[in-house]
């Protein structure tokens, strides 16, 4: 065998216009006149992604890069709601934001806070200068232009409200606020602590307004246990004239049920006494809904870990936080070995199954504040933030190992051992962004597997020399596969019984113009990385039905010829049109050419029905290197099988083990049994070839007869007498 597979899962992951699509159905009901946006951002790139991003969703967006510019921009235009950044030069944003502020025309205009600082004295500053709310970058805009469209309008209906207030003293005129949908206020009465709460938020509460006790105690009683300090401290704060800070929290309306709400408060002065109010709006469902568009855009469905889009903007935030503070962070790049094998053989359901359960065991591996994320198919990533040194990572690396490499029951039938290679980048030592990151942490992947996988490996620099010598390599397979550089060598297969070469398998090589004959063990696999091994193999059974016609038209007799496919080929559905289209055309009879496959390729179900069609046309399937995969004996009688190929392992083994010459006897036993043709792989010597012999196999293979050779040397090797096999029976 010479052709192997190696494919991954594939992971559907909607885009953010779909992301969009759907926020905009669930908010089609709120949507507003157009919306004039004021962006206030030191950062350039931000303030075009931002800018853009917003237009995009219809909005209009002026841009200020500082306080001194907002300041001027709203004399041009007042905007209906301003985004301002937490950290700019020049005029601090706190103060931009009260400047803002002191204008009568904003009173009522929105200011969120941008704030990637992630601390709450900056929150606490935000409010305490004005802000409305703040949201933490990087921004998902899904969310935020949810968000939109939810403060304006809880900023216009506690507005009417506030003009109500302020143009009336008496509680008549909070009425007006039952007849907003799910919005009820409070209002406390400081001289007389008198706490009254309006029909509706009674409603809200699931009380009847007569079974309040009419006290500020008595209303924090309705929140939930777990808020209720924080908010009886902002109502108190309000009443001492402090800040009057806008928030969210939850009403407990029954024992098992919450609702969560957004409060505002204002104060007001009648004749000397100091009066408190609240309006609460139940945002419950609006709050849902965020929550079904981030678990949709920010988990993935299969393992519950981490999506891609959510890798994006952890690792950029954590690029630039490590970045200010000097610190650095690990990329684990993890790929499972083998992966592609299990799919082929248990199929994709069981694939799942094995997917899930290692996302499951991530999660126990690494720390709570470490960030862990399904990229795609088989590929995984664990973040590691702020370490000292390598010893950190190695410990988590030597865990994810452990913990991986343990048997795994799926489906309570199949028994699997997990394997992972493992490749590790460090920031800022090997890559100044995700690029290059993401790129050195491959690399080092790619060093695992070819240290023989289940391992870790440090990405290193001279790994980068190789990497480009990898790239080059890819340039040259895609340029031999224009210039049509690929040829095929036969190797005979001779019977033991008449002495006559039978048979024929062709051996793919690459006739580079410098580098000479390259074996497939050296390229093979990059052709499968780069998804060209399905072309590959429909040009090696065209050049050999093409090579077996010429012979023929020599004299020759036919003779059966081997081509081995990858399991990938049985999942194109012009495989039989191609080959028996080829057949037709080169006037070959079908039974001269069998195609190898893997013994995984066999056990897979979408392929027996593709083995069974080609043997209905007339062409032999035979199972290439047997004895090293998942086939159980028991199951070759079900198979659409025709050969059975041993691999060379049992060959150079048998001599010197006798349970492999027991378990090789038993195998060509059954083989026989069944009336399979048997070919024996990798024979070199004189001794193997007549313990093969005596096994029962009678049709061998190897270099003891013949190396592969080029075609044009095939008639004369047919045609000689001389063959090997008279002196097999000579004494030594």
């Amino acid at each position: 065998m010479e052709i192997q597979s190696t494919q991954k899962n594939s992971l559907k992951v909607s885009s953010s216009d779909d992301f969009k699509l759907k926020a905009n159905i669930l908010l089609a009901n709120d949507r507003f006149p157009t919306i004039r946006i004021l962006l206030i951002d030191g950062d350039p790139n931000f303030r075009l992604i931002a800018s853009e991003t917003l237009r995009a969703a219809s909005f209009l967006v002026d841009v200020a890069n500082n306080g001194t510019q907002a300041l001027e921009k709203i004399k041009q235009q007042m905007p209906d709601i301003v985004m301002l950044d937490s950290v700019m030069e020049g005029i601090s944003s706190f103060q931009t934001c009260r400047l803002l502020k002191t204008d009568p025309a904003m009173a009522n205009v929105p200011i969120i806070m941008s704030t990637a600082l992630g601390d709450s004295d900056s929150i606490n500053k935000a409010f305490a200068a004005g802000a409305t709310d703040f949201i933490d970058k990087p921004i998902n805009y899904q969310t935020f232009i949810q968000h939109l469209y939810f403060i304006l309008r809880a900023s216009q209906n506690s507005a009417e409200l506030r003009n109500h207030r302020l143009q009336l003293t008496t509680l008549t005129a909070l009425k007006a606020a039952q007849r907003i949908a799910r919005l009820g206020y409070w209002t406390w009465y400081i001289k007389n602590n008198q706490f009254q709460i309006s029909a509706h938020l009674a409603e809200l509460c699931g009380i009847q307004p007569e079974q309040f006790d009419g006290t500020l105690d008595g209303f924090i009683q309705l929140v939930h246990p777990q808020d209720r300090d924080f908010v009886k401290d902002i109502i108190i704060s309000a009443a001492h004239c402090k800040t009057l800070e806008n928030t969210e929290y939850r009403l407990q309306v029954a024992k098992s049920e919450a609702i969560v709400v957004y409060q505002e408060m204002e104060t007001i002065t009648d004749n000397s006494e100091l009066i408190i109010t609240g309006t609460v709006q139940d945002i419950t469902r609006q709050k849902e809904t965020e929550k079904q568009i981030r678990r949709l855009a920010y988990y993935d469905n299969l393992t519950g870990l981490a999506s891609r889009t959510y890798y994006h903007e952890r690792i950029e935030s954590l690029i630039k936080t490590a970045g200010r503070r000097n610190e650095q962070f690990a990329f684990l790049f993890l790929d499972l070995d083998d992966f592609k094998e299990i799919n082929d053989h248990f199929g994709h359901h069981i694939g799942d199954q094995y997917l899930n359960a290692v996302a499951h065991r991530l999660k126990f591996i690494a720390r709570e504040i470490d960030f862990i994320a399904r990229l795609g198919g088989d590929e995984f990533c664990i973040i590691i933030d702020n370490i000292i040194d390598d010893d950190d990572v190695t410990e988590v690396a030597s865990r994810c190992l452990q913990k991986i490499n343990q048997p795994l029951l799926l489906s309570n039938h199949y028994q699997i051992m997990p394997r992972v290679s493992i490749g590790i980048a460090i920031f800022p030592r090997d890559g100044q962004n995700e690029r290059e990151l993401i790129k050195a942490a491959d690399t080092a992947m790619y060093s695992a597997k070819q240290a023989g996988k289940q391992c870790y490996v440090f990405h290193s620099h001279d790994m980068a020399h190789k990497e480009i010598q990898r790239r080059e390599k890819e340039r040259l397979l895609r340029e031999a596969f224009k210039k049509e550089q690929f040829i095929l060598y036969y190797q005979p297969q001779l019977s033991m019984n008449s002495g006559q070469i039978i048979g024929m398998e062709a051996l793919i090589r690459w006739q580079h113009p410098e580098q000479g004959i390259i074996f497939p063990e050296n390229f093979i696999t990059l052709v499968e990385q780069l998804g060209l091994i399905v072309e590959l193999g429909n040009w090696a059974i065209k050049t050999v039905c093409e090579q077996m016609s010429k012979w023929h038209r020599s004299g020759l007799p036919f003779i059966q010829v081997a081509v081995n496919l990858s399991p990938a080929h049985f999942q194109d559905l012009g495989l039989i049109d191609t080959v028996q289209d080829l057949l037709n055309k080169t006037g070959i009879p079908a039974q001269y050419l069998e195609l190898e496959v893997t013994e995984s390729a066999m056990q897979t179900k979408g392929h027996i029905e593709v083995f069974k069609q080609l043997r209905e046309i007339g062409v032999k399937i035979a199972i290439d290197d047997f004895g090293t995969g998942f086939s159980c004996l028991a199951s070759l009688k079900q198979l659409p099988l025709d050969c059975l190929k041993i691999d060379k392992i049992f060959v150079e083994d048998m001599l010197y083990n006798s349970h492999t010459s027991l378990l090789l006897g038993t195998i060509i036993g059954l083989a026989n049994a069944l009336d399979y043709t048997l070919v024996a792989e990798g024979v070199e010597s004189k001794d193997q070839a007549l313990v093969l012999q005596g096994l029962g196999c009678n049709i061998l293979q190897g270099f003891f007869f013949s190396p592969a050779i080029p075609p044009e040397e095939i008639p004369a090797l047919i045609n000689s007498h001389a063959t090997r096999t008279a002196g097999i029976y000579e004494e030594d």
